[in-house]
């Protein structure tokens, strides 16, 4: 197991800006050739009376969805992508010929075909995009199979802050993809104790890996706190299809993939889970090594724009920023979000806005990611690398090697 100190990690990464010439990011003064405006284009808000929704299997009372309640239903949904949007015009709130449409080069062209749905064994129609967009959609409609929490504060379990007690530890771990006995080998290295520590894990618990419903499982057990990735956003989306009685699959979701796989096999626990899973978790000051707060996400943050303002997409997809200032998923061009972010925070902060630090997943390829303003911490855990964890209260660094399950590493 591997322990470093934030400083240190610190050091170490700007050595390594220094010997590897290809990850070598100019300084501040090149920031500004990045056009990091404003845009205008926000998460829409979609009310939608349950009354008027029958048919759909809704989160249940007491889960929220933008901070309110269940009950009340005035949710907030989101879509990653475009999907055929003849079928929300049900929705009062959306008016299909206001949407915008994918410029023709974005993605190839839609098809339709037939699959047997195993709810009725009825002939479903699909309306496939057959290419993912690499950068926020124009227009975000909203669909009721992705209803999500864009925020939620942290707050330490009762029972972990009795006095007399070891100090108790709060470890943000990056991605595990199914990876169950990389998280077990974790748990045990750290010395995990359930009853004084707590972990939130940073987005994309499942797919990958073989074990993505015994992580849920695991992390039910552990009571952990979570964030949603895009992994566990495409399997709560398959999921919520598969509960409803819609006949049009979204375009986005493809069938018989392991995110329609996974929404089969979960049980409603299981979905309730990592429906809970907010998109932003806020750690307050109080409780970290810094004293500043900590905004835990999936994959980043655009850094045009506050933390409060990010679009969904761009929480849980988000590598690069593009020389416009477009996010992308992707890393062959522009650069990663995370520079840009921390050179123009730093005179934010320099000029008096408030400081905080992102910690974030998603991004395996850079590894172990570590700067003033910002530490991402997927280390390719379910490659047969390592899983890794930001501790709050001490800002250290956990690394622990993980088993080698024989799969080949992806972007996505």
């Amino acid at each position: 197991m591997l322990i470093i100190s934030l400083d240190h990690a610190r050091k170490l990464g700007l050595v390594l800006l220094v010997t590897f010439s290809t990850l070598a990011i100019s300084g501040i003064d090149s920031a500004p050739s990045y056009q990091l405006s404003k845009r205008s284009l926000q998460p829409p808000v979609i009310n939608v009376d349950l009354s008027a929704s029958a048919s759909l299997d809704l989160p249940q009372p007491g889960f929220y969805a933008n901070g309110q309640p269940a009950a009340d239903f005035k949710a907030t949904g989101h879509r990653d992508d475009f999907d055929d949007l003849a079928d929300f015009a049900d929705f009062d709130d959306i008016d299909v010929n206001d949407q915008q449409q994918p410029e023709d080069d974005e993605f190839e062209p839609v098809v339709e075909e037939e699959f047997e749905d195993e709810r009725e064994g009825a002939v479903m129609v699909i309306n496939k995009a057959t290419k993912q967009p690499d950068t926020p959609p124009k227009s975000l409609p909203s669909d009721p199979y992705a209803l999500y929490t864009y925020e939620k504060p942290y707050a330490p379990a009762p029972g972990s802050l009795q006095p007399g007690k070891k100090a108790r530890q709060t470890f943000i771990v990056g991605d595990v993809h199914g990876s169950l006995v990389g998280l077990n080998g974790f748990l045990k290295q750290v010395k995990f104790d359930a009853k004084q520590d707590e972990i939130i894990f940073a987005g994309d618990l499942v797919a990958k890996g073989p074990q993505s419903l015994e992580v849920i499982d695991k992390a039910r057990e552990i009571q952990a706190r979570c964030v949603r990735g895009n992994h566990d956003d495409k399997v709560l989306r398959w999921k919520g299809f598969l509960d409803s009685k819609k006949k049009s699959i979204p375009s986005d979701l493809v069938p018989n993939s392991e995110h329609h796989k996974i929404a089969k096999k979960m049980s409603k626990e299981q979905y309730e889970y990592l429906l809970s899973c907010p998109l932003i978790l806020t750690v307050p000051k109080e409780l970290s090594a810094n004293k500043i707060p900590i905004h835990v996400v999936h994959a980043g943050i655009d850094p045009s724009d506050n933390i409060s303002k990010q679009l969904p997409w761009v929480l849980v997809n988000v590598r690069n920023i593009l020389k416009d200032g477009t996010p992308s998923r992707k890393k062959k061009k522009g650069e990663g979000w995370a520079q840009l972010f921390n050179d123009f925070h730093t005179k934010r902060v320099k000029q008096g806005e408030p400081d905080f630090l992102i910690v974030y997943g998603h991004d395996a390829g850079r590894s172990l990611n570590v700067k003033k303003w910002s530490i991402g911490l997927d280390t390719g855990c379910v490659y047969g690398r390592k899983l890794s964890a930001y501790v709050v209260e001490t800002g250290e660094v956990h690394s622990v090697k993980c088993p080698d399950l024989g799969l080949d590493s992806d972007e996505d």
